[in-house]
């Protein structure tokens, strides 16, 4: 029993004083002892007791409970007296009503600047937006290939652009440097490394280099590589960014007026003509050309005045015209191309392993077609001619030839016959 007393504290004792005087009158007015409680005698009386002591422990707890309950209230009003008295000459109402509007402008102020900064943010990532479908506009325009090499983690970057140029997919090549190095013209690759190495070195302050690589047909491909090196914050070179350009079509203008004026260095004659099919040849990338003027009129056979094939000068023939390639030029005056096939459109040409063909007219003064100058190749030509300005000066220049020697001819000879008819 006083383990009870000391559980429910000291403010409540009576309720449990009077627990212990209801048992103990019960006991004395019937005269029981303890040992015949134990016994089962006078049960009824003793359970009323056992009842009402049972009420007076749950009245004591509720009382706690509720004395509790008032404290915290208590507590709770004592805390608001002090923040209400907080304020200066006893306003707290009006400084707590002050500060609450401080908050309240300073989360107006914070939402603002968030909305802000978010309209800012969408339209900086519209802008990049716009600013990269521009730039790929830009590069798309003028038909360069991105490309990027990491210098830090030695990790290259070629645009599909890059990789079409060189006749690859997307896929087909790897993110090695050695992709693009491995693949440059030997006799240009000492010269490229070397540019490449000076720029890297800070001693230019652009990469800027003409070379050849390897096409994965076989050919080669004249490209022209700018870029320009990147440093980062302590000033240390990362990464070098650039432009590869396809210049394959201006390298071989420039051959071609190269190989042209060296076929006009000649004055006159066969030499003339050796050194036109030679460049011809040269300008076209193909194994075989040569010049025919025509035999008779009606044209039906030709003669070959200069023949170039496999790189050497050949034996000149004349042969007749039906059922060659040559035979659509003269017959219908105008250029024919035949990037491939050739041997299957004109199957005699198969018999001097001409796969690919291209023949342009001579017209002398008159108008009239007085021979062809052609070339030809055991494989398909690139469908890519040089502009028909250069051509044309190959077919002017032959024509003229061609005329000249003609007019000597009949020269000749007149003056042969004079000088018989006299003797």
């Amino acid at each position: 029993m006083p383990r009870i007393y000391s559980r429910l504290g000291p403010g409540h004792y009576s309720y449990g004083m009077i627990t212990t005087a209801l048992l103990v009158w019960i006991c004395s007015a019937e005269r029981v002892y303890a040992s015949e409680l134990l016994l089962g005698e006078s049960v009824d009386r003793w359970l009323l007791a056992v009842v009402l002591a049972g009420c007076c422990v749950v009245l004591t707890l509720r009382r706690a409970q509720s004395r509790r309950r008032a404290a915290l209230a208590a507590h709770s009003f004592v805390l608001l007296d002090s923040h209400l008295s907080a304020g200066t000459n006893g306003h707290g109402l009006d400084a707590m009503s002050t500060q609450i509007g401080y908050y309240r402008k300073a989360i107006e102020a914070l939402r603002t600047r968030r909305q802000v900064e978010l309209v800012g943010r969408v339209e900086a990532e519209r802008g990049l937006q716009q600013l990269e479908q521009r730039y790929g506009l830009a590069i798309r325009g003028v038909d360069d290939a991105l490309w990027e090499w990491n210098l830090k983690n030695d990790r290259a970057y070629f645009s599909t652009r890059w990789k079409s140029m060189l006749g690859f997919a997307d896929h087909e090549l790897s993110d090695r440097i050695d992709e693009w190095s491995e693949r440059v013209h030997p006799d240009d690759h000492e010269a490229f490394m070397q540019a490449l190495k000076h720029h890297l070195e800070g001693h230019t302050a652009r990469l800027e280099h003409e070379h050849r690589l390897r096409h994965r047909d076989g050919a080669w491909r004249w490209v022209a590589a700018r870029a320009s090196l990147v440093r980062d914050a302590a000033g240390h070179a990362s990464r070098i960014v650039g432009l590869m350009s396809d210049i394959t079509a201006r390298k071989r203008v420039e051959e071609t007026i190269v190989e042209i004026a060296e076929g006009l260095s000649a004055s006159r004659g066969d030499e003339l003509l050796q050194k036109l099919v030679r460049s011809f040849a040269t300008a076209l990338g193909v194994r075989e050309a040569f010049v025919c003027e025509c035999s008779d009129y009606p044209t039906t056979r030709v003669r070959m005045l200069a023949r170039w094939k496999a790189g050497d000068y050949a034996r000149c023939v004349e042969f007749d015209l039906a059922g060659t390639a040559c035979e659509d030029v003269i017959r219908a005056g105008q250029t024919v191309f035949a990037p491939r096939d050739a041997d299957s459109m004109w199957p005699l040409e198969g018999q001097f392993e001409r796969r690919s063909y291209l023949g342009l007219p001579c017209f002398d003064s008159m108008g009239r077609v007085i021979g062809h100058i052609a070339c030809a190749d055991d494989r398909p030509m690139r469908e890519e001619l040089p502009h028909h300005a250069i051509l044309e000066i190959f077919s002017m220049r032959a024509a003229l030839e061609l005329e000249r020697s003609a007019l000597e001819r009949a020269h000749h000879s007149a003056t042969a016959g004079a000088v018989h008819r006299t003797s």
